[in-house]
Parts: C-alpha cells; sequence; structure tokens
C-alpha cells in the first residue's frame, strides 16, 4: 500500500512540473479566473460550463469549474472585450461582457441563481420529488458532499448528527456494523424502530446503509411525518429514508479515481488497575477472606505472609486490551465512468474497501459495483435498468474488549495473569479457560459473507400531455454464509475432543413490482395540482439452515466437511423457510394556490400476510397545509425575509415488522422424552396459540413547522414540533396457565411520543476569496408508555451475573428507554449499623453474606426487608435531553477546511461493565477507584463495595451522565486547476487529510456513550476506532 501511495505521488508530481512547462506561453495575452456556487446554498458547483466568446459571437474559449467551484480562462487576446457565460443544468444562465487586458487577470465571483424560482431545491418525497418551496411534509435532504470526507465504511455513521430529529447510535466497533437509526424516537415496543431504507424507488434493495457504496450516492432524503412518510403506509411508522443514486449527464465521458488510505486505532483506555494495584487489591480480598486459603490473615498479619508481600514487584503487569488490539488500515478505492448523449445516459462505479479491525485478526472487505442506463427509446417512452452488486467479507471478532464472557474479554482480566496462562487459577477450581491470546494464536474464526445483487426496470411514458406513467420493476438476492470454527488444539480442550464447527446459510429473494400513474395541470398561472395514484405489489422467500458439529479430529478440516465427524450425535442441524407477501394501493394529490397556500393529500390501502385472516388490509391517510407567508402583498417590502412559512400535517402510518406466521399456531419438535425400540424418536408440541385477530400497529402523528429564510438567504432556519400516538402494540402477552402457554402475540398497549427539531443554516463569510458556511441541528425527543396490557412491567433486558432484575423495561408512565435499578446507599460501616436496621429496614442487601462491614446496600423501598424487584427505582431515561450536530466548511482560494461536531447534552447511560469492574470481585480486573473501597483500618468511611465483596447489582452507582461532544470529522483539503495542464483531459486534482472520531469530551468512564441504550452487547462491546485517511482524487 505504501509503494502504492508512493508511486502515485511521484507520478502525480511529475505529471504537474511537465504540465506546467509546457503552458508558458508567452503573448500579449490575458486570463479570466473565477468562483462560481450556487446562490441557494452557496456550496460549490463543479461541471459549470464557463465559455468566453468574441464580439462576433464565437466561442474562443472553454472550461470547466472544478470541485471547488474554480474556473480559469486563459490565453484571451489582450485589449478585447468578451461575453463571459456560465451554465449548468438546474440554474439560470449567467452573462457578463469583460475587458481583458495584457498581462492582467481579471477576477469574477458569480453565484448561479437555481431555474424557475428563487426557492428551487428538488426535494425527493415518496413516489417523487417536489419543489423545496412546494414542500408540504417534514422532509430533510443532506449535503451528500459532506458524507465523501469521512472515513467511516457505512453512510449510517457518516450520517450521525446530520439531521434533525434522527439519532443514529453504533452497535458495536466492528469494521462495517451496521448502526441504530431512530427519527423522532422510539414507538413500539416488540416491532421493528429501524426506518424504511428506499434506494431508486425501491425498498427493502438493501439490507443496511453499510451495503451501499457512499460515492454513488446523489440525494438522501429523510421523511419524518405523516404527510411525507404515510404514503409507505405500514412501512413508514418510523420514518423513511430515500437514497437516490448518481445517473449520467449529457456530455462527454467523466472519469473519476479516488484513493483514500489511513489508519484506525482504539482511542483510550479505561481506568483499570495495573498489577502491582490488583495484587494490593487481592491482599486486602485475603484480609476479608473467609476460606481455608487465606483464613490465618487478619490485621496483625505481617505482610510477608499475604498472598503478595511485595505488591510493588508485580510491575504494570499484563495489558490485555493491548495484547489483542492493533492499528488497523483502512483502504478505500474507487473508479466511477459516467457520461451521455442525447438519448442515452450511464453511470457505473466500482467500488473496494477494505477494513482492519483494531482488535486482531478481524475486519472486514467489501466490493461494491453499480451500472446505471437511462435510454430516450421514443420522444414519449424512456426505458432505464440499475443494477447494483455488494459482496462483503467479514471476519468477525473472537475476542472481545469487553462482552460478557469475563474470560475472554479483555478488559475483564486480570494484570497479574500471564499472556500465555490457561487460566486454570481464576476460580481456584483446576478448570482451564481460553486466554483471549490463545483464541487468536490458534486461530479461532468467525466468518460472515454476503452477497447482494439488485436488478432493476424502469419505464416511463408520457401517454398524453400532462399524464406521465411509470413502471418499476426490481428483483433482490441475498445471501448470508456463516463460518465459525474452534481447533481442537485451544489449551481448554480435553484430550480427543476435538474441533467444533458451525456453517449457516441465510437466504433471500425479493420480487417487487411498482407502478405509478402521474398527472399534472396549472390554471391561468395560479392553480396548480398534480395528482399520483399507485399499486405495489411484493413477494419476499427467506430460507436458513445451518448445522454445527464438535469432535472433529483434523483442524484442516474446518467447516468444508460438515459430514467429517465420528459421532453424528454431535451435528445437529437447523432449517426454516418463510414466505411473506404484501400489496398496497396508494394516491396523493398536492394543490397550491398562487404558490401561496397549499394543500396536501395522501391514502393508501395496505395488505400484509403477516396477520390474521381478517385482518390483513389497513387504512392509512394523511393531510397536510401550507401557508407561503412570505408570498402574502404585506410581505413584499420586508426585504430581509426571503421565506417565510408555516406548515401543519396529520396522518397516521403502521408497522408490520415482525415475522412471518405470528398469527398463526404453531409446531416445535423435541428429541427429549421416552425411548421406543431403543431409540429416542422425535416428537412434535404445540408452540403457541393462534390469534385470529393480531393486526398492524397504529401511529397517528401531527407536525408543526416554520420555514424561514433571512438576509437574501444567507441564514435558513426549520423548526418543527410534533406529536405521535402509537396504539395497539404487538405484545406478547400473558395467558391463563390452563391454556398451556405462558404468552401470544397480542394487539395491547399505547406509547406516545413528542419533541422538536431545530436546523439554522448560514452562509457567514461570503467572498471571492474566503467562503465560511456553518450548518446546525439540534432536537429534543421525549417517549412515554401508556398501556402495556396487564403487565406491570415488561422486562428488556436483566443483566448478567448475580443481578438477574431489570435494568431496561417498560413501565406505564415512564420512558420508552428507561433505566431500572437499585438505589444505591453506601456500604455497611458496622456490624451495629446492621443490626439496628433490623428494626428500620430501611436498607438492604442482595443477599445474607452481604449483611456485612464494607459490602453494599441499598434502599429498601418498602421497607420490607427483602431484597426483590419491589424495590427497583427508575434511574434515568437513557434518550437524551438535545442532540445533533455543527458543521463549519471553510474555502480560501483552494484550500478546503470541513469541520463537523456531533454532540448529545443530558441522559443516562448504564456502564454494564462495572458489574464485573466494580463489583469488588477478586478475579476480574476493577476500576482504579476500587482503591479507595472499604477497608476498617485505611478506608473505614468508604461507600465503595470492600474486595471480595461481589457485588454487581445494577443500580444508580454504575449509571453515568451520557452527554458527549464529538469532533466527528475534519477534513483539509488543496485542489489543483488541472484543466489547463491537461487540456481538459483532467479537470483537477485533489489531496484530502481527513480523521474521524478524533476527540470526544464526556463524563462517562467507559469507552464511549454514543451506544444503543437496550442490550448488553452494545453498552459492553461498543469501541469507536480513531481513523486518520488520506485522499487522493480527481
Amino acid at each position: 500500500m505504501c509503494k502504492l501511495f508512493c508511486s502515485s505521488v511521484l507520478l502525480l508530481l511529475l505529471f504537474i512540473v511537465s504540465g506546467t512547462a509546457r503552458a508558458q506561453v508567452p503573448g500579449q495575452t490575458g486570463t479570466i479566473k473565477g468562483i462560481v456556487t450556487s446562490l441557494s446554498d452557496n456550496s460549490n458547483l463543479r461541471g459549470v460550463t464557463v465559455t468566453a466568446s468574441s464580439p462576433a459571437g464565437k466561442i474562443v474559449a472553454r472550461t470547466l469549474s472544478d470541485s471547488t467551484g474554480r474556473f480559469e480562462l486563459s490565453r484571451l487576446m489582450a485589449d478585447s472585450v468578451y461575453m463571459v457565460d456560465l451554465e449548468h443544468v438546474g440554474f439560470k444562465k449567467f452573462s457578463k461582457n469583460i475587458l481583458v487586458k495584457s498581462g492582467h487577470e481579471n477576477s469574477l465571483f458569480v453565484q448561479l441563481v437555481p431555474a424557475q424560482d428563487s426557492m428551487p431545491e428538488v426535494v425527493v418525497i415518496g413516489y417523487g420529488q417536489v419543489k423545496g418551496k412546494d414542500l408540504t411534509g417534514s422532509v430533510t435532504n443532506v449535503n451528500t458532499d459532506v458524507l465523501q470526507n469521512t472515513s467511516v465504511m457505512s453512510a449510517d455513521l457518516a450520517l450521525q448528527g446530520r439531521v434533525a430529529g434522527m439519532d443514529i447510535l453504533a452497535s458495536s466497533g466492528e469494521p462495517g456494523a451496521e448502526a441504530s437509526i431512530r427519527i423522532r424516537g422510539t414507538r413500539s415496543v416488540t416491532a421493528t424502530n429501524e426506518p424504511l431504507i428506499v434506494v431508486d424507488g425501491v425498498y427493502d434493495a438493501i439490507s443496511s446503509l453499510t451495503d451501499i457504496n457512499m460515492a454513488d450516492i446523489a440525494s438522501i432524503s429523510v421523511l419524518k411525518d405523516a404527510s411525507a412518510a404515510a404514503i409507505y403506509g405500514s412501512r413508514g411508522s418510523n420514518g423513511v429514508i430515500i437514497i437516490t443514486t448518481k445517473k449520467g449527464l449529457k456530455g462527454r465521458p467523466n472519469i473519476t479515481l479516488k484513493t483514500d488510505m489511513g489508519i484506525s486505532q482504539l482511542p483510550r483506555q479505561l481506568d483499570l488497575m495495573n498489577a502491582s494495584e490488583f495484587a494490593q487489591y487481592r491482599n486486602d480480598y485475603a484480609y476479608f477472606a473467609t476460606s481455608d486459603n487465606y483464613g490465618q490473615i487478619g490485621p496483625t498479619t505481617p505482610q510477608s505472609e499475604y498472598p503478595y508481600p511485595d505488591p510493588l514487584s508485580m510491575g504494570a503487569g499484563t495489558n490485555w486490551v493491548k495484547e489483542i488490539t492493533r492499528n488497523g488500515s483502512y483502504g478505500n478505492y474507487l473508479l466511477t465512468l459516467s457520461g451521455g448523449s442525447g438519448k442515452a445516459n450511464y453511470y457505473a462505479s466500482f467500488n473496494y474497501n477494505n477494513t482492519q479491525g483494531i482488535i486482531q485478526k478481524s475486519g472486514a472487505q467489501r466490493y461494491t459495483g453499480r451500472l446505471n442506463l437511462d435510454y430516450q427509446l421514443f420522444k414519449w417512452m424512456k426505458v432505464g435498468y440499475g443494477y447494483n452488486y455488494t459482496n462483503r467479507n467479514d471476519r468477525k471478532n473472537v475476542v472481545t474488549i469487553g462482552g460478557t464472557n469475563w474470560w475472554n474479554a479483555a478488559v475483564f482480566l486480570n494484570p497479574l495473569l500471564k499472556v500465555n496462562s490457561d487460566f486454570n487459577d481464576l476460580w481456584y477450581s483446576g478448570q482451564k479457560f481460553n486466554s483471549p491470546r490463545a483464541m487468536l494464536d490458534f486461530d479461532v474464526q468467525n466468518w460472515e459473507k454476503r452477497n447482494m445483487a439488485t436488478h432493476s426496470l424502469n419505464l416511463d411514458i408520457t401517454p398524453a400531455r400532462n399524464f406521465k406513467w411509470n413502471t418499476q420493476f426490481t428483483y433482490y438476492q441475498y445471501a448470508l454464509h456463516a463460518f465459525r470454527y474452534e481447533p481442537g488444539s485451544l489449551p481448554a480442550k480435553a484430550e480427543n475432543e476435538g474441533g467444533t464447527a458451525y456453517r449457516g446459510e441465510n437466504t433471500s429473494q425479493n420480487l417487487m413490482l411498482q407502478s405509478t400513474l402521474t398527472y399534472n395541470k396549472d390554471w391561468r398561472g395560479k392553480h396548480h395540482m398534480d395528482a399520483m395514484a399507485g399499486f405495489t405489489g411484493q413477494k419476499t422467500k427467506a430460507d436458513y439452515f445451518s448445522l454445527q458439529g464438535k469432535g472433529y479430529l483434523s483442524d484442516d478440516i474446518t467447516w468444508n466437511n460438515m459430514g467429517a465427524i465420528p459421532d453424528k450425535e454431535n451435528l445437529t442441524p437447523a432449517s426454516s423457510s418463510a414466505l411473506t407477501q404484501s400489496m398496497s394501493y396508494f394516491s396523493r394529490l398536492n394543490y397550491n394556490y398562487k404558490s401561496r397556500y397549499y394543500a396536501t393529500v395522501t391514502a393508501r390501502q395496505d395488505g400484509a400476510s403477516n396477520f390474521a385472516a381478517n385482518k390483513k388490509w389497513a387504512f392509512f391517510p394523511s393531510a397536510a397545509l401550507k401557508w407561503r407567508i412570505s408570498s402574502e402583498k404585506f410581505m413584499k417590502n420586508v426585504s430581509w425575509i426571503d421565506e417565510l412559512s408555516m406548515r401543519l400535517s396529520a396522518g397516521r402510518a403502521g408497522n408490520s415488522g415482525i415475522s412471518a406466521y405470528r398469527s398463526l399456531s404453531a409446531l416445535t419438535s423435541t428429541t427429549t422424552g421416552y425411548l421406543f425400540d431403543g431409540s429416542q424418536p422425535v416428537a412434535f408440541y404445540p408452540l403457541r396459540l393462534a390469534n385470529n385477530n393480531l393486526s398492524w400497529e397504529k401511529t397517528d402523528m401531527y407536525n408543526l413547522a416554520t420555514d424561514i429564510a433571512l438576509f437574501n438567504k444567507r441564514v435558513s432556519i426549520t423548526l418543527e414540533g410534533y406529536l405521535s400516538y402509537t396504539s395497539d402494540l404487538l405484545l406478547d402477552v400473558q395467558t391463563p396457565t390452563q391454556t398451556g402457554y405462558t404468552t401470544q402475540l397480542s394487539n395491547v398497549g399505547k406509547t406516545n411520543n413528542r419533541g422538536f427539531e431545530l436546523t439554522v443554516s448560514s452562509t457567514n463569510i461570503n467572498k471571492p476569496s474566503f467562503l465560511w458556511s456553518s450548518v446546525l441541528t439540534l432536537s429534543h425527543n421525549r417517549q412515554r408508555v401508556d398501556d402495556i396490557g396487564n403487565y406491570s412491567y415488561v422486562n428488556v433486558y436483566g443483566a448478567y451475573g448475580n443481578n438477574s432484575y431489570m435494568m431496561y423495561g417498560y413501565k406505564v408512565g415512564y420512558p420508552l428507554n428507561a433505566l431500572w435499578g437499585f438505589k444505591y446507599a453506601g456500604t455497611w460501616k458496622s456490624t451495629d449499623e446492621i443490626n439496628r436496621n433490623k428494626v428500620t429496614n430501611a436498607y438492604i442487601s442482595a443477599s445474607n453474606a452481604q449483611y456485612a462491614p464494607g459490602s453494599a446496600r441499598y434502599i429498601d423501598v418498602n421497607h420490607d426487608g427483602i431484597f426483590n424487584e419491589q424495590d427497583l427505582v427508575y434511574l434515568g431515561n437513557a434518550d437524551p435531553d438535545i442532540y445533533g450536530g455543527i458543521q463549519n466548511d471553510f474555502r480560501i482560494r483552494s484550500f478546503f477546511v470541513s469541520t463537523f461536531f456531533s454532540y448529545s447534552l443530558g441522559g443516562k447511560i448504564y456502564n454494564v461493565a462495572e458489574q464485573w469492574l466494580g463489583n469488588g470481585s477478586p478475579f476480574t480486573n476493577q476500576y482504579r477507584y476500587m482503591l479507595d473501597a472499604w477497608h476498617p483500618v485505611r478506608n473505614p468511611s468508604s461507600d465503595i463495595p470492600r474486595a471480595g465483596s461481589n457485588d454487581g447489582i445494577a443500580s444508580d452507582r454504575m449509571v453515568h451522565d451520557a452527554s458527549f461532544f464529538r469532533l466527528k470529522n475534519i477534513a483539509i483539503g488543496y485542489t489543483w486547476n488541472t484543466a489547463k495542464l491537461t487540456r481538459n483531459a483532467v479537470r483537477d486534482v485533489q489531496l484530502v487529510l481527513s480523521g474521524d472520531n478524533l476527540i470526544v469530551w464526556k463524563y462517562y468512564n467507559g469507552f464511549d456513550p454514543d451506544v444503543s441504550s437496550s442490550g448488553s452487547s452494545s453498552t459492553l462491546r461498543r469501541v469507536p476506532n480513531n481513523i486518520l485517511c488520506f485522499a487522493i482524487f480527481n
């Protein structure tokens, strides 16, 4: 990689030098240089055609603007007047007469006005697009240019903080791991809360945003309210992300090459004990221990008789995190080709991404290819074909920095253990465990290999004036192959135990047909109407098969011959198959009067096979109103207000995000039971009850917004407030015991959701040589559980270890992302204090053994002296008070600097790792603060549990402020305009140095507070990567 980089730089320098030599032509000439930007958002315009014409109208010079909007017309005859024209698709033509003098450089700064309107932005919406000024729903357009300088593999992480109301939380630090996306909060308890992703009009065309090449994205629109999202009916209740990929434009072939290279690293480590500190901590444990091994140690025991007489001599010991991590390399290589003629346009791309994980022997390779073709077959007919292919090879982590298995999660292992230890002393039981180092050195493998392909055929027909008919047919194929192998040579394996192999396959095929008919009509320049009606049909077939076996005698076979196992009883197969179908009819009517008063009505009838026979269809309507106040006569003299409008919308969307056949009863099998004729037959028994009334979740949404543009559009403000009410929640409800079943999926429960969003964009300085623009997003969201049927609470997640009580769960009147636990009350200071408490019952401990000086105690909520779930209390909301991002872009001539900060203020987070790292265990490493734990001599007033207390009960002691302020991305670049040197063969070359996740300011004592709130895998394993990247592209 280094050799390739050095060679590329050398060739680039030689190219520039030789080009410069050719460019030095003497003569009585002059030059016109300039910068061209868009008036609407001040963005640089690339590819603007710039021409200089003589008084006779003959074009004497032509060029194109580069990626920074710069252009240059050189070798113009001196003392002549030229007509300079700038033209670009979607913008009004700019023309100006300029007198060119000998040896003089004329500067020109141009802001092109978008065609047809002062607010021209085209916004992609469901099954169509509208002008920004005509938008009635809540839709946010993302500036995709800022995403190109990020160094992350996945588009979802690149979008963090950039869209008001969209909260994106990482699930883990593995390369390519998909994130959790919430648009305007959480609504459902059982069904999905993820938004619908639509790519080029097709939904379910990618499994996640990690599967799409960001360089292929032309636009991203986020639909948030009912007016915008209800057109997708049952799929739109969680919001919609619409992605449009790039297409070819009329003109000569355009080739783009881009190379990104960089490194990723662990940004920080936890404040844990080293070996010397842990040795002292183990001595304290021996002081309190009652086992035979330490029974003679007490206050008068000399230091020489402690397990570690000289703790300082143990030094730093083993840093297990460093033992399994590395600086991972990052490489991203892109090639695109686009262009077109009068009838045909084309766009093709190929991308290869190779990202090493920061954990050794982990990483992801991704290949993507895209082809978009359009051909104007007749004046009234246009055909198109789109193809996308993604291949991913992910080597998953076999060891973790923080996980639920304390014996191979690096942060939990005590630093006294040697790297190659067989761990037979961890529990003083003689049982062996495989160290993280052994898991890596003996090549434990865990692979996931994906193949995805999408074919899409489009037909656009104009059957009559004002009518347009579009039909799209799509076939999507997905295959996931998982492979895992644990060699029989692992140290903890018993003799002749053999290896363990797993092989699984998930495949799905998705057929989709969409057809829409659109009618547009204007009357007398005052009335405008567009109407659309459509149909969608979709069929999805999903299959699963897996084999797992143990006892493989040769590690060379791995998973390649699952049958090569001596005892077939150790081979476990599993399989399933599901077919789902859906059908929809929808329509939308938009009307406006004088581009001043707007109304939108949408309706959708959805049918889905997921639900009961008499509940398969549902109706989802919406409506919106808009008043463009700035178009009123009384606003004409208010020159500093360019745009002022109010929007109001209401509607209903649904949620069908449950697995197939859940309304039906089901059978499952077992081989456990009686023997017949010396063999154990397979027996089938009912698994669940049918529900003949199982239906859709329904969400009613309301939105009020205002859009403001000030000072010649140098400041734009959008403020929105919203409410939503979700009913008929899909919940597993307890059933009477006499039925023989425990639960049944039913429609019970209600939640509500409310919040506001603010987006402010500004052009702070706008000069030809210096441009500074900013974007601020701010969001606030609150959710509440209104009803959960007959349950007093629903336990979503209870911690591991000796705590089985709810940490995340639902309870009426509390937030959906509420944190639950016990109220920590410090430590018992003396036996007398414990005896007095037997009368007051003010405090409780988790077990009888914990009623001892130095052990943890908790508030006894009902004063019954019993430690149970009735003492659980609300510990806070995992959702932040506000969150968002701050983008700043600077351009100084050919240099540019871009910075993006994301932030989150308020909200709470469980540090689940503290159940091991702060529980007083003598076996796992501990946070350094445990050195200040209770001790009768050194620290008798401490409220930190003593060494050996072994209390991992989830309480507010482990709940922390989740606020953070992060430098999410910074990019510094320089653009060379090489059009003159290469005679327009290469328009420009750009060098960019960028970094992601460079600095974070936080209170949290874990790795990163920016994680999904529910579940242990995210809160334990999320480790962000610092990424430094250098890019070259033209």
